[in-house]
């Protein structure tokens, strides 16, 4: 969208149709008079023939002139129903394609946003679960797990501390034994907490178990991590198999902690990149399969749950008659990801009508 020079008036649809709908009660205002003034002019044409004819003769010559006002009148009365019958019939029909442009062009622009945030966090998602399943084959880890001596472990532990090191979008790594056992652990600040902590009932060591095969992997939901003092988290895990081999015997699992806090934020926030005055009137967020806001603009929302009117489409935008539009659009997934069924949604509260007229000093 551009800025009108003169009025400072944002160039958008909404501002287009305000101006349409502006010349279109300007030219109703204009026909409505124009038939007063041309029905009058044919009273006063009529008034004047029969004053004319109680002249006489005297009143024959006027009489003339006032039967061709008449004509003139009737002229201009056919006239004035022609332009309200086709130009007022013309500008009628422009509101009702301007107020359908007003629909499409605010929610294509805003369902397009939604598109892109969903595809860009669930591309980086993507890359996590090959990181979880290549570093479960890491000879470090499973012979770790194959032989628990303290040294084969402190290496371990070190070779997970080296991976996080370079993969900053983690906040930790875990290594644990078959039943649930930390064994080892990345981030430095909780290791000594987390080590022998019992993670049998986590949702993740449960699906990395569950795994046919060192080709497959789990995750879970964007949760806080009570590990990691609350930290949102979404954890990707695998199972440590023997050998590092895809058909190996399990010996462990890794988790590893993908630090949904900072990332999840850069989405809604940053890479939406939208200017000052839009990112006002606009809440961003990211929405899990379940309707929470896993990610959002306002913070006050997190993890609430968002009631999106999808009305079964992957894509759309629509009025929640509260004076905001809602644009949404369900994860591509990429590639063998399906995404989880995420939802990026853009809600932003519609131009004023009011304001823009007064912008564009149409309030008279």
């Amino acid at each position: 969208m551009t800025s009108n020079g003169k009025t400072g008036v944002v160039a958008s649809p909404r501002a287009m149709r305000i101006v349409m709908d502006g010349i279109g009660s300007e030219l109703q205002s204009y026909a409505t008079n124009n038939l007063q003034i041309v029905k009058q002019t044919k009273l006063l044409a009529i008034n004047a023939i029969i004053e004319a004819a109680r002249a006489g003769d005297a009143g024959k010559g006027f009489a003339v002139v006032a039967d061709e006002v008449q004509r003139l009148a009737d002229r201009a009365a056919d006239i004035a129903l022609r332009f309200q019958d086709v130009l007022m019939g013309r500008i009628s029909l422009s509101r009702s394609m301007s107020e359908t442009l007003v629909e499409e062009m605010e929610g294509v622009r805003l369902i397009d946003l939604s598109q892109t945030l969903v595809q860009l966090i669930v591309r980086n998602l993507y890359e996590r679960t090959a990181d979880v399943r290549w570093w479960a084959t890491d000879t470090a880890l499973w012979e770790a797990l194959g032989d628990p001596e303290p040294g084969r472990l402190g290496f371990a532990a070190d070779r997970l501390a080296t991976i996080n090191r370079f993969y900053s979008v983690y906040c930790d790594l875990v290594l644990t034994d078959a039943r649930g056992r930390v064994v080892a652990s990345a981030n430095g600040a909780h290791a000594r907490q987390l080590l022998g902590h019992d993670f049998s009932r986590e949702a993740w060591f449960r699906g990395a178990l569950a795994t046919k095969s060192g080709d497959d992997y789990a995750v879970g939901e964007v949760m806080e991590s009570a590990a990691h003092d609350g930290r949102e988290v979404l954890v990707y895990s695998t199972a440590v198999r023997s050998q590092g081999r895809a058909d190996g015997a399990v010996l462990g699992t890794l988790g590893v902690y993908f630090d949904w806090q900072e990332q999840g934020r850069s989405i809604v926030e940053t890479e939406a990149a939208l200017p000052p005055k839009d990112a006002e009137r606009t809440e961003v967020m990211l929405l899990d399969a379940k309707g929470r806001m896993i990610a959002t603009t306002n913070p006050a929302h997190r993890f609430a749950s968002f009631d999106l009117r999808d009305e079964g489409r992957a894509r759309g935008s629509y009025y929640d008659g509260k004076g905001n539009i809602v644009a949404f659009a369900k994860t591509l997934g990429y590639q063998e990801y399906d995404g989880l069924g995420w939802w990026g949604v853009v809600v932003q509260r519609t131009e004023q009508d009011d304001s823009i007229k007064q912008a564009l000093g149409l309030t008279g």
